[in-house]
C-alpha cells in the first residue's frame, strides 16, 4: 500500500508542476523560479502553496503534499518520513490505514530494496551551523507510477 501512497504523492507533484510550468511557460522545475516569475506563496487550480528553500508545501483539499527538489540531481523529488506521514495523516482515505512511524519507516526500506528511493544523508551544510545527520527518501524511479 506504501507503493500505492507513493504513487498518488508522486503523480499529484508531478501534476501540479506540470500546472505551474504551463502557466509560466517554463520547461524548468517550479522550485527553480518561483521567485523570478511568481510570487512563492499563492494559489492554481485550487492548490495553496507555498515554496520555501528547495522545496515547496502544496495543499489541496486539505491535503498536504510537501516535498524538495534535489540540489544535486535535476527535478529528482526528496522527501523525509515526516513529510510522506503528513501526506498519509491529512488523506481522506490514507489517514483510516492508521500506520505508525515505524511502519511507515519499514515499508519506505522495502521500496529502496526494489530500487525505487533512495537514502539521501546531508551531513550539514557548509557554512551553516547545521551539526546533525539528516535522513531523507530520493524517488529515482518513476516508472512505477506506470
Amino acid at each position: 500500500m506504501i507503493e500505492k501512497i507513493l504513487k498518488d504523492y508522486v503523480t499529484f507533484i508531478r501534476s501540479f508542476e506540470a500546472l505551474l510550468k504551463d502557466k509560466y511557460q517554463q520547461d524548468i522545475n517550479p522550485c527553480s523560479f518561483s521567485r523570478t516569475f511568481f510570487e512563492r506563496v499563492g494559489s492554481i487550480d485550487r492548490i495553496e502553496y507555498h515554496f520555501h528553500g528547495s522545496g515547496c508545501t502544496a495543499k489541496k483539499d486539505g491535503i498536504i503534499y510537501a516535498y524538495d527538489i534535489s540540489f544535486f540531481e535535476k527535478d529528482v523529488i526528496e522527501f523525509s518520513q515526516w513529510k510522506l506521514t503528513e501526506f498519509i495523516r491529512t488523506h481522506p482515505e490514507y489517514q483510516k490505514l492508521n500506520y505508525t512511524e515505524d511502519y511507515i519507516e519499514y515499508e519506505l526500506f522495502q521500496l529502496i530494496n526494489k530500487g525505487i528511493l533512495e537514502w539521501l544523508t546531508i551531513e550539514g551544510i557548509e557554512g551553516t551551523p547545521f551539526g546533525c545527520v539528516f535522513k531523507c527518501y530520493r524517488v529515482v524511479q518513476e516508472s512505477f507510477l506506470d
